[in-house]
């Protein structure tokens, strides 16, 4: 993966690329195949600013952006960000099965066609139900 870091209105030391290198590094652990990360380190008036950005296949880029006094603290600001939005992305992309509905059960007929379901008021999920059992984490 090719690295790329600059600096916008802010000189960019050698200890601050490192410092940036190393988070885009730890930041592969989550998505080993982004083809192209960039880091710009910006300095405002009183605030620097972070803006990292992986380019991932598909066409895909995920930003994660992030302002504090200090530049080192922004760029622990972006890189837990951005790593919590390549977990999400890795996760979509293995994630094949499709949402699951709790009390949901598929029936197949012994003819090979699909069966129809017959669901009775009192074995009926309701809208309501689904959305307590989200809330609850069920």
């Amino acid at each position: 993966m090719k690295i790329v870091i600059a600096g916008r209105h802010a000189n960019v030391t050698d200890s601050m690329k490192a410092y940036a290198r190393e988070k885009v590094e730890k930041l592969r652990k989550f998505f080993d195949r982004a083809t192209l990360a960039r880091v710009t380190l910006d300095s405002e008036h009183d605030a620097f600013s972070v803006e990292m950005v992986f380019d991932v296949p598909r066409g895909v880029s995920l930003v994660g952006k992030a302002e504090a006094p200090d530049m080192y603290a922004a760029c622990d600001l972006a890189e837990q960000k951005l790593g919590a939005q390549l977990r999400r992305y890795k996760q979509r992309l293995t994630d094949h099965r499709g949402p699951r509905i709790a009390g949901a059960e598929v029936e197949v007929s012994t003819t090979g066609g699909p069966a129809a379901l017959e669901a009775t008021p009192e074995d009926a999920v309701t809208y309501e139900d689904v959305i307590d059992r989200m809330r609850r984490g069920e």
